[in-house]
Formats: C-alpha cells, sequence, structure tokens
C-alpha cells in the first residue's frame, strides 16, 4: 500500500505541470456548468382557466345545462400568460340568461410574480373607493363594484371571477360571488 502511495505522489512530482492544468480546467468546467445553471430562469406552468372553471363546477352555479361560452389556452405575453373561461346557461333570452366566467392572468417566472402583484394592487388603487375589500380568499381579493368581478391574487395567479345575470352581466350579490370563486379555488 505504501508503495502505491508513494508511485502517485512521484508520478505528481514529475508531472507536476499536467496535474495542475488539469485540476484548474476541472474547476473553470464546474464553475461554468454551475453558473450555467445558476442563471436559467425559473419557468413556471400557466394556468388555464376551463381548470379552474369545470363545467360541473359551471352546473354549481348556473343549473345542470350549460353552454360554454369561452375556453382559451393561456397565451403569453412577456412575463404573463392569459387565459379565459365562462359558461352560461340555456335560457334563449340574453338579459335572463346567467353567466360565470373566469380569467387568470399567470406569472410564467419570477419577473411574472412582481407584475402580477404590481398590477393587482395598481388596478386596486385606480377604484378607490369602489373595490371593497373581501377577507379569506386567496392572497388578497378585492370586489369592484363598478364592473361586478371579484379579484383574487393567489400565488403566481390574478383570478378575476364574474357572476351575473344577463348579456352585459349584472353581478350576484357578492356572497354569491365569492363562495362560487371558493369552489373555483379549490
Amino acid at each position: 500500500m505504501k508503495e502505491k502511495f508513494r508511485q502517485a505522489i512521484d508520478y505528481v512530482n514529475e508531472h507536476r505541470q499536467l496535474v495542475g492544468t488539469s485540476l484548474i480546467a476541472l474547476i473553470g468546467i464546474g464553475t461554468l456548468i454551475a453558473l450555467f445553471v445558476y442563471n436559467q430562469p425559473v419557468v413556471y406552468e400557466p394556468t388555464t382557466a376551463c381548470n379552474l372553471l369545470t363545467p360541473a363546477k359551471a352546473m354549481d352555479a348556473l343549473g345542470d345545462k350549460v353552454i360554454q361560452t369561452g375556453d382559451s389556452k393561456p397565451s403569453a405575453s412577456g412575463d404573463i400568460a392569459t387565459s379565459k373561461c365562462g359558461y352560461t346557461d340555456e335560457n334563449s333570452d340574453k338579459d335572463q340568461m346567467i353567466e360565470v366566467s373566469v380569467a387568470v392572468q399567470s406569472a410564467i417566472n419570477d419577473k411574472g410574480i412582481a407584475q402580477n402583484k404590481s398590477d393587482f394592487s395598481q388596478h386596486r388603487s385606480t377604484l378607490s373607493s369602489k373595490a371593497e375589500a373581501v377577507k379569506n380568499l386567496g392572497d388578497s381579493a378585492y370586489y369592484d363594484t363598478s364592473t361586478g368581478y371579484l379579484n383574487i391574487l393567489d400565488g403566481k395567479r390574478w383570478i378575476m371571477v364574474s357572476y351575473g345575470v344577463g348579456q352585459k352581466p349584472d353581478s350576484k350579490p357578492l356572497d354569491d360571488v365569492v363562495s362560487l370563486a371558493h369552489k373555483i379555488l379549490q
């Protein structure tokens, strides 16, 4: 054993430059790989709105028969992706039909999370007295009394829920919209 150890030391001493260069090259390659892995952006899977507002959840709100009015796959732009989904009941009178829809703005990276938080807060501040705070829903939520949209910041997503009557919907009572939102977030 001592002989093999002595031979290894002799080899290193005889080939000091080759061993040193190889060691520096390995450290350099390891550093480059570590920097490459570290600098890769984190990418999140965007939410598809119709995965939140399923036909079963729409039926809970609208009755046994629903008509899907929108289903968009997430469309990315910059650091966010948007998706929409909607349903109505089968009422042929457009002023009496009940509709429910969801729009989702999903962050697809860390910059998108910051953008969602900023956009959400900025939108809320522009509403001033027309924004009614909603507790125990997502990370933060408010109801826009001027449009009837319930806005929810939930992790990487800004979710907007509409639930009302008519083609240009008059919103259902806030408690009904919040109850639906809880089902959508489950």
